[in-house]
């Protein structure tokens, strides 16, 4: 089952707290897979950027429905009910985005090490215009794509990019590449470049 929306959730965390949260959030996710058709996902640590050393949570869902079904998965989860109740975390951010095909012709279910998530904005930034640079990508070393708009909070409207890597040396082979590419450099002159982040992932 493709996906078709992802939910993507961030917290502030007590820094002494952060293993045991993301053991909790492991089996969060077990849960979301058996009983809300979670169909992918992946939680880490943002490394850098205003919320360096916030725990980020990143769901898949084929539709909406599906994802209705994550707020009862919470309310039932002794896992989930440990982090909310341990009081030394805070939910500061639960977005969805609309995700588009654009996607590796040969995605790893392999953990990743990192990620890197782009934000940006600007009528270029099409579906068809990020197919494009996948071969880039791909030739690089990442593992996973995906490619979609915010549909709620503050940068609803906004595209969000998001690709995972094995290594820091895969995401500087990848960027050394996209700065080579003309039609990159082309893309960039059109659209503001929000804000971008590298992820540290567990699992």
């Amino acid at each position: 089952m493709s996906a078709k929306y992802m939910v993507i959730t961030v917290a502030t965390c007590e820094p002494s707290y952060v293993q045991d949260a993301l053991g909790h959030v492991g089996s969060v996710v077990g849960e979301l897979v058996d009983k809300a058709n979670c169909v992918g996902a992946r939680y880490g640590v943002l490394g850098t950027g205003l919320e360096a050393g916030s725990l980020v949570l990143f769901q898949s869902y084929a539709g909406l429905a599906d994802i209705e079904k994550v707020f009862d998965v919470y309310a039932a989860s002794d896992s989930y009910q440990a982090i909310i109740n341990s009081g030394k975390i805070s939910v500061t951010l639960r977005n969805i985005v609309k995700l588009e095909d654009v996607q590796l012709s040969d995605p790893s279910a392999d953990t990743p090490n990192y990620g890197v998530l782009t934000l940006a904005s600007g009528s270029g930034l099409t579906g068809e215009r990020m197919k494009s640079f996948v071969p880039i990508f791909e030739q690089n070393g990442a593992m996973l794509m995906r490619f979609g708009t915010l549909i709620t909070g503050s940068n609803a409207g906004k595209k969000l990019l998001g690709v995972t890597y094995p290594s820091m040396d895969a995401i500087e082979k990848t960027y050394d590449g996209l700065r080579a590419s003309a039609d990159y450099q082309s893309l960039l002159s059109g659209i503001t470049l929000e804000r971008r982040e590298i992820v540290r992932f567990v699992g």
